[in-house]
């Protein structure tokens, strides 16, 4: 029993080893399996310790047991529980077996997973790169977008011409501010107002023609037409449009430009009326001069008989008076054709209104005329002029004005300046206004309103061709309240035009 004493305890203190070593090694796998779940080698190595725990466990106690049965007499027992030990230790390596016998499936598994987990992992890096490079993009777009309204809004806001946008009903969606400032209208109001583009072109003719377009083609090119505006006065524009059916989910609209050409259309006109006065200058100067010599021959034999008139005493004055009225006409006419070297001068455009008006103010035409000005000029307002020829001018449209008022009415004359710096004379009267027919023949020589015998029709057109050589212009319009007014609009003198030894000739 001694003899065995240090193998009995070499025994028991291995079996106690063993079992700690076994507990130990099953601690450390299940720490290095906390540390990555997903790894198999470590689920491999926690099964092994626990096969191996189980192991140690139990032949350390069969043996501890084994050698207490035996010290304390009772070896029979043993016989009885061995084997158990024997089967439970049986089972634990079977257990080992087993985990090594489908480790190597398990490792296959394994790495399966951790193949589709790192597709994961970098499909997932992809897609954030891929989103934070959309969202890039988004921001580019979105400035780009924003850019590119901001000009195309700027071009619409700042373009000259009118821009209307209208639904397929031709009702007013938006418009720019040319559109605003040529129709007169506050923009709120067309929209509010449901105002359409019908509401603008109110002549029967050219609005059956201009929608008939729109509605067979879906566009018009620079059809020419009259806008009215908000103060009932008249524009000639030109507008050019067509159909917008716009993005995938918008309505359909119309976009128009329409293009104020009015100025154009005056100054057309102004020259074709130049032109023609020019022409008929050429042919009035011959006709007078070939009717002046007759006429002269026939006063003077008139005048010799009238001193010995006899019973013909009435007629040859009838004769006389319709001979000095045909003179009279003929002067007219050399006025108008003359082109002559009368000298021009810097002249006070206030001083030669007021001499006018006070040269006037004893004609018994307007005795019964108010005859007004504003009052003494703030400055010197010069013109390089013939300051009888303009006084001309000024005179005769205020004879017209007091025929219009039918000499009991109203005629204020205004003098100043415009924006570029003209000098302006307008002579307005609350008399019955011109006929919209007449605008156009207002200047045309031998035209007139008044009853034969009362005018010869030359006056305005004498008058328009003085203004013309000193390179000015006469234009005419209706008042808004009643009446006519005529702008004398003339170029400002200069300092070099205000050198009293300067003068011009024609």
């Amino acid at each position: 029993m001694t003899a065995n004493l240090p193998i009995l305890l070499v025994d028991v203190l291995g079996s106690v080893a063993m079992v700690v070593l076994g507990v130990l090694s099953l601690f450390k796998a299940r720490s290095l399996r906390d540390l990555d779940p997903d790894n198999v080698v470590f689920l491999y190595l926690i099964w092994i310790c626990a096969g191996f725990t189980i192991f140690a466990v139990s032949r350390s106690l069969s043996h501890i047991l084994r050698q207490f049965l035996v010290l304390t007499g009772s070896g029979d027992i043993w016989h009885d529980i061995g084997p158990y030990t024997g089967a439970i230790n049986t089972i634990s390596f079977m257990l080992v077996g087993t985990v090594t016998l489908f480790f190597n499936q398990s490792w296959r598994i394994n790495e399966k997973i951790l193949s589709a987990k790192q597709k994961q992992e970098d499909t997932s890096a992809k897609l954030l790169e891929l989103n934070q490079t959309l969202e890039q993009k988004v921001v580019e777009r979105t400035e780009m977008l924003t850019s590119s309204e901001h000009k195309a809004r700027r071009i619409f806001e700042h373009s000259l011409d009118t821009i209307m946008v209208t639904d397929p009903w031709f009702n007013i969606v938006e418009i720019n501010r040319a559109g605003v400032a040529l129709t007169g209208f506050q923009k709120a109001d067309m929209l509010d107002k449901k105002m359409g583009l019908k509401d603008f072109l109110t002549i029967p003719s050219e609005n059956e023609r201009i929608f008939k377009l729109l509605e067979t083609h879906e566009y018009v090119l620079n059809e020419e037409t009259d806008f009215l505006r908000a103060d009932r006065s008249f524009v000639r524009v030109l507008i050019t449009g067509g159909v917008d059916y716009g993005a995938f989910g918008c309505g359909k609209t119309f976009h128009f430009i329409i293009k104020n050409i009015n100025d154009k259309r005056q100054m057309e006109q102004q020259i074709a009326q130049a032109d023609k006065l020019a022409a008929l200058g050429e042919l009035s100067a011959g006709v007078a001069h070939e009717i002046n010599n007759p006429l002269g021959i026939i006063l003077g034999y008139t005048q010799l008989m009238l001193k010995n008139p006899g019973d013909h005493e009435e007629d040859l004055k009838t004769i006389e008076k319709h001979v000095k009225n045909c003179k009279i006409v003929v002067s007219d006419l050399l006025t108008f054709s003359r082109k002559g070297s009368t000298k021009m001068q810097p002249i006070d455009v206030c001083k030669v209104v007021d001499d006018v008006i006070s040269f006037l103010g004893n004609h018994s035409d307007f005795k019964n005329v108010q005859v007004t000005s504003p009052g003494p000029c703030t400055g010197p307002l010069k013109v390089f002029g013939n300051e009888q020829e303009l006084a001309q001018v000024i005179i005769n449209l205020m004879i017209n004005a007091c025929h219009a008022v039918e000499k009991t009415g109203r005629i204020l004359v205004e003098t100043g300046t415009d924006d570029q710096d003209q000098v302006l004379i307008t002579v307005k009267d609350n008399g019955t206004g011109i006929r919209e027919k007449d605008f156009s023949r207002i200047f045309d020589p031998f035209f007139t309103t008044k009853p034969v015998g009362q005018g010869t029709g030359l006056g305005l057109s004498v008058g328009y061709g003085i203004i013309r050589r000193h390179g000015g212009d006469i234009t005419a319009r209706n008042r808004k309240e009643k009446g006519a007014a005529f702008t004398i609009s003339l170029p400002r003198a200069g300092a070099a035009d205000d050198n009293p030894d300067r003068e011009k000739t024609r």
